[in-house]
Formats: C-alpha cells, structure tokens, sequence
C-alpha cells in the first residue's frame, strides 16, 4: 500500500483496488446514478496520459503546469458578460441551465500516481466543455453520445461502460436514431478530431464555438453528413 500522496488520497492495496474496482463497476452497471460508484470504477481503473497528449504541446504544458478549472480560477461573472456564441458565454449558459458549478465534480481519491491523477482530475473539469463543443445536451440521448466520445478518444473503461450500458437504457425509438445517426457521427468525430483533454478551453473563453469546433476539428451533429 502507497503512502498518502495529496490531501484527499485514500492509499489502496493491490488486492483492495481490484476489490473496488469489480465492485464500483457492478455498482455502477445496475445503478449508474450512483457517483460515488461510477467516480471509483473511473478511478480504480484509470490509465495514465496517451501518447497524443505527451506528443502535444499543449498538452505537455498541461501536464507540466496542470492547471485546475474551478470557481476559484474562473470568473463566473466574467464568463457571463461574454457575447452569445463565445465557448465563455455558451459554458456560462450549460452550467447555470444545469445549475451546477466547476466545483461539483467528485475529487479523487483511488489513484496512486500524481500523473495519473491529473489526468482524471482534467477529464471531470473538462467534461462539461465536451458537452459544449459537440453541443450535446444532457438527456440520454447526449449522455450516451458524449460517453462514447470519451470512450474512443481516452480509452478510459469507465467511459466505455457508461455508452455501452447507457445506450442499452435508451428507449427503442431513441436506441434506433441513436444507432443511424448519433454513433456514425461520434465515431467520427472522436477518431479525427483533436485529443479534447490537450486542449487548454480556458484559455479560449472569448472565441466563438464555432472557431473552437474548426480548431478541435469537429463537425457539428446537424451539419453532419449535409
């Protein structure tokens, strides 16, 4: 077992990780509104940075400075007096439309790399910002979509898992439009498009969406396939 390496670490034996995470996983599977279960399962079995995010600059500026997104680095009131269309204006509208903050995330507390850790901690601040960039909204449908995406781009299990049993859930109607138009078109655009956790979205508060979008190399889902 590690010795504890940041405030909120909760050291784990080999044996006590692999305990957690089948656990967490069959939590989550059954009830997947259960975050602590889903945040273990995402942390017992979280992998460290890919070698795009190493081969970026960015990215290796990121891991180098790791940066946190959070109400006490960004100004919320500020982001709120941006213009309409700005990826500021338009993360200000999801997080007062969700009524929930940079803050609400679950902090980490299963991973015994400080690497490792930053690379969760940057995965749960900048999820929100993925929902923005693919303007995917927050029912099913989004949901499962934006897992997906996640799965494809960062391997992470945990994200894998939640489209798989996710889109099961989905009513047969949405299962089908999920199938013929959603999925052709996360596929592609998480194969093509610019590692999303490489990018430094705060430092891209006053550019429109859509520049952001042509920068991450992503075609919206209504323009898609037109």
């Amino acid at each position: 077992m590690s010795a504890k390496l940041y405030p909120t670490h909760v050291p784990l034996s080999a044996f006590s990780r692999l305990a957690l995470s089948v656990q967490s996983a069959a939590t989550a599977i059954v009830d997947p509104r259960r975050g602590d279960m889903v945040a273990a399962m995402g942390e017992t079995t979280a992998i460290g940075p890919k070698n795009e995010w190493k081969n970026d600059v960015v990215g290796r500026r990121l891991l180098r400075e790791k940066p946190r997104i959070s109400n006490k680095t960004i100004d919320r009131n500020y982001l709120t007096s941006l213009p309409q269309g700005t990826l500021g204006k338009e993360y200000s509208n999801f997080l007062e439309n969700l009524k929930t903050s940079p803050d609400a995330r679950p902090v980490v507390k299963y991973i015994n790399n400080l690497e490792h850790l930053y690379v969760m901690q940057r995965y749960r601040e900048t999820h929100d910002f993925t929902h923005v960039a693919l303007q995917m909204k927050t029912n099913m449908l989004g949901e499962v979509a934006v897992k997906y995406f996640e799965g494809i781009q960062l391997g992470l299990p945990m994200c894998v898992t939640g489209g798989v049993f996710g889109g099961a859930r989905l009513l047969t109607k949405h299962r089908q439009e999920f199938l013929q138009r959603y999925l052709p078109w996360v596929i592609d655009q998480a194969s093509h498009a610019r590692l999303f956790i490489t990018y430094d979205w705060e430092n891209q508060f006053e550019k429109s969406l859509e520049e952001v979008q042509q920068e991450l190399d992503i075609v919206p889902f209504e323009e898609y396939g037109n």
